[in-house]
């Protein structure tokens, strides 16, 4: 990854994301798509349509989603803590004693750390918590935090881009933002290419709260075929994959079979290591919506998804990167509307 990409990455990784507050993130890709025709949904999806010269052209959806697992405040205590609510699962025990961001109405920023009052932890080596047993502190009086704070207002765990070596990174929604620099570095090596279908490079708003944008952007997109990148668990993951491991394809989720065959095709040109998921991704819901969508998920692997400190291998991001751009270019209109049942049912 050169250095302008990693810096871009750094601003993805790092930029506010929660569930319907992504417009930091919707930024960022707006811009790096600016020279391409851009199309939203009406919950924040953003997606740039790289047009074919053909007429009625199919179209391939790239994307992945671009919101980030969070909390929202739902009252002010009296000692001014803050009480809060997940979005999503979230473990407590990643939580406590974690610095955290409350982002107020105004799009402005505090800072507070997750904590137990009901343990003195120099005393006590807990090792359960509950997450009604946690707050925020803020270090406000009750009457400083409402004249700040609202019901409402939305919190993320911190965790700043870091470099571990030259090429392993830590931080927080590297999952999904890593998967929108990639995404956009495709498009800037396809951007220049005559192809006879469209591609739709972007990100996914409202998807880590049950896919509601997944099904909005599907609808808005209408593709003929959707290639979703994200990433995907390496710890206790069966069979083993780890950081370096290249392309993985997920052959299997309790969401989703992907297309045949796309993922025939996908395996037969990009060297992949199966992958078996259990939670689902974009691609769930996008190979279910309209008349179906052929899908397949695709990325590389990653530690302690959903957490502050996630860590990827960048070369991995490279790796992904040069592959799914070479099998773009293995593409024709033809082989997209072979991928649908349809034509495969005919034959």
């Amino acid at each position: 990854m050169n250095n302008m990409n990693k810096q871009r990455a750094v601003m993805l990784c790092d930029a506010m994301g929660i569930s319907g507050e992504e417009n930091d993130v919707r930024n960022i890709i707006a811009d790096s798509l600016k020279d391409i025709e851009i199309v939203h949904d009406r919950l924040g999806s953003i997606f740039g349509i790289k047009k074919s010269k053909k007429m009625n052209a199919p179209i391939l959806m790239i994307a992945t989603n671009m919101d980030e697992v969070g909390m929202m405040v739902d009252d002010i205590l009296s000692d001014g803590r803050l009480s809060f609510v997940t979005l999503e699962e979230i473990s407590p025990a990643s939580l406590l004693h974690q610095r955290v961001q409350i982002w107020t109405r105004n799009h402005q920023c505090f800072y507070g750390v997750v904590s137990c009052i009901d343990t003195k932890f120099m005393e006590e080596a807990k090792s359960t918590v509950k997450l009604s047993e946690l707050s925020i502190e803020t270090g406000m009086t009750m009457e400083e935090a409402k004249a700040v704070f609202q019901i409402g207002d939305l919190i993320l765990v911190d965790g700043d881009f870091m470099m571990l070596n030259e090429h392993v990174v830590s931080g927080k929604a590297l999952y999904n933002r890593l998967m929108i620099e990639a995404i956009l570095e495709i498009y800037e090596n396809l951007k220049n290419d005559d192809l006879d279908y469209q591609i739709a490079f972007g990100s996914i708003a409202q998807s880590v709260i049950g896919w509601r944008g997944t099904k909005t952007a599907t609808y808005t997109i209408r593709p003929d075929a959707a290639l979703v990148l994200t990433g995907f668990e390496a710890n206790h993951s069966d069979p083993s994959v780890t950081l370096g491991d290249g392309v993985l394809c997920e052959y299997y989720d309790k969401q989703m079979l992907p297309s045949r065959m796309l993922l025939k095709d996908f395996v037969s040109q990009v060297k992949t290591i199966p992958y078996f998921g259990y939670l689902g991704n974009d691609g769930s819901f996008i190979h279910k919506t309209i008349n179906g969508t052929p899908s397949l998920a695709a990325g590389i692997a990653m530690k302690n998804i959903g957490t502050n400190a996630a860590i990827v291998d960048l070369n991995d991001v490279d790796v992904l990167v040069q592959e799914c751009t070479a099998y773009c270019r293995t593409l024709n209109a033809e082989k997209i509307r072979a991928f649908q049942f349809e034509a495969e049912h005919e034959h």
